[in-house]
């Protein structure tokens, strides 16, 4: 599969998860399905993908910067809107990105794979984590892409989204005729 075609799969998907969690109900699940092409049957690449949630949570929590950060390709990018560019590229820098977060005492509460998708040495993850920062619960939901080198699999990409409740969108009526509105 072409990397654009497989960065288009990505983006659709990433659209259809944050129409999911913004709708709810049962047209969320809907949403929630990986493309067909995306499907993944990989026992070994799923395991992984929990290896991997569970090693950053673990990592952020004992505030462990440096273990989060081994979780990525030397030149991975993270996305978010905590950073004044936006984008923080390089193993050394999302270290440095994640140290402001553990020193300040951040938790990571939990974080429960939403969907999951693969196709030979690329495999994505949507997530949903619950937090507390600052005493404050928080909640977000990032999308992972992970690629596979010798038996290695690295985060490459990784957008984190937090969700504004006072600007958000609360629900949308998606007509019955979309696929996912079915």
């Amino acid at each position: 599969m072409a990397w654009e075609s497989v960065m288009k799969n990505f983006a659709a998907l990433y659209i259809a998860v944050c129409l999911a969690l913004s709708s709810g109900g049962a047209s969320a699940q809907a949403a929630l399905a990986a493309p067909a092409d995306f499907a993944c049957t990989d026992k070994a690449a799923v395991h992984a993908a929990q290896q991997i949630i569970d090693a950053w949570k673990d990592g952020y929590n004992r505030r462990d910067p440096e273990h989060v950060a081994a979780l990525y390709a030397e030149d991975a990018y993270y996305l978010t809107q905590h950073f004044a560019t936006g984008i923080v590229h390089g193993r050394e820098a999302i270290q440095a990105y994640v140290k402001v977060g553990t020193d300040a005492g951040y938790h990571i509460d939990s974080i429960r794979m939403l969907a999951l998708g693969c196709s030979g040495e690329t495999m994505y993850v949507l997530t949903r984590y619950d937090s507390t920062n600052g005493g404050q619960a928080a909640f977000g939901v990032n999308l992972v892409v992970l690629r596979k080198s010798g038996e290695q699999w690295n985060i490459v990409a990784h957008e984190a989204a937090v969700p504004d409740p006072a600007t958000a969108i609360q629900r949308l009526e998606i007509p019955a005729s979309t696929p996912s509105g079915r």
